[in-house]
């Protein structure tokens, strides 16, 4: 699935046969997500508008790897001006997984992810109340024990993500950050032990990395601390906030897309400005999707009908045994 919203389904053996090259995307375009799934999963696809499209995968249109995908709004129309922001695949909707969704206005709720299994799957679904001018900007399951939230104007917070209720499909959640004519632009759901930077990147084309043990871990509805130093004269505008491992590439987006290692971004402190990464500015980044493969382990356990021969032998029973 890709970020205007372009999907397909390929064979493994279509994907295989392409030698790891890209699949066909329109013009700037990016993929939001690539999973190795099974006809029987669902695919969840959730929009800026507070709705979510439940779309089977059996139902996604099966092309070749190299064949551009068909807008989902064939498979489920959308609203005027609903764009898709974000993608989950389901093999199983159980009521202990939860579902975060964030929005621009620093709202956060947490949703069971049984109560995104329904059947009226020809029209769009509400999954937040959204407030007159608010829109969702993440979605993610919660996964992990920690939330960061990074703000337009260069503020962040970290608290626990067991401040955030679990509530209903159609509540509106919480207040996740204390704003001032500002918006959310990041909400990172991630595990301390295994995180050691916050990568940052800006209108003016700038990036850095920031120690994560920079910034105190605090409660929700805060205002949080600084990311990034406010010019007064010029300021930077925060665009993304990323938590990338050495393994990750990042993509920026102005006009062209290209890709950098986050190595590239220079750690310093909060306090400045960063790197020029890219002289005409940017108007977007992301973490570069790679495929997700199934993680359920093969069941090693003997079936029924497979006994082992130390099995059979310590059944065998002497005359001796049974007069016992």
């Amino acid at each position: 699935l890709s970020k205007d919203g372009y999907i397909k389904r390929t064979s493994l053996k279509s994907y295989s046969a392409s030698q790891n090259e890209d699949t066909t995307l329109k013009e700037n375009d990016y993929l939001i997500g690539m999973y190795e799934a099974s006809t029987l999963d669902t695919l969840l696809v959730f929009t800026n508008q507070g709705n979510f499209l439940f779309i089977p995968v059996h139902t996604i249109y099966d092309l070749k790897w190299k064949e551009l995908g068909k807008h989902v709004s064939n498979l489920v129309p959308l609203g005027e001006g609903e764009e898709v922001i974000s993608s989950l695949l389901v093999k199983d909707f159980k009521k202990d997984v939860n579902v975060i969704i964030s929005t621009a206005n620093g709202m956060i709720k947490r949703t069971s992810l049984s109560d995104f299994k329904i059947t009226r799957i020809t029209k769009p679904s509400s999954c937040i109340k959204l407030k007159d001018g608010d829109t969702v900007v993440d979605v993610m399951l919660d996964t992990n024990p920690d939330i960061f939230i990074a703000t337009s104007l260069g503020y962040g917070l970290w608290f626990s993500k067991e401040e955030i209720p679990i509530v209903g499909i159609k509540a509106s959640g919480v207040k996740a950050i204390n704003l001032k004519d500002d918006t959310v632009v990041s909400t990172i759901n991630f595990d301390e032990e295994n995180s050691d930077y916050l990568a940052i990147l800006t209108d003016k084309g700038t990036g850095k990395r920031v120690k994560l043990k920079d910034f105190e871990k605090s409660s929700r509805a805060r205002r949080g601390l600084m990311t990034i130093r406010d010019v007064k004269t010029n300021p930077y505008h925060v665009i993304k906030a990323l938590m990338p491992t050495n393994k990750d590439h990042i993509g920026l987006k102005n006009g062209d897309i290209t890709l950098i290692k986050p190595t590239e971004l220079p750690i310093t402190d909060r306090y400045s400005t960063g790197s020029t990464i890219n002289k005409k500015g940017l108007t977007n980044a992301f973490l570069y999707k790679t495929l997700e493969k199934t993680n359920e382990k093969e069941d090693t356990t003997p079936k029924k009908d497979q006994v082992s021969l130390e099995d059979i032998d310590k059944r065998l029973m002497t005359i001796d045994d049974f007069l016992k």
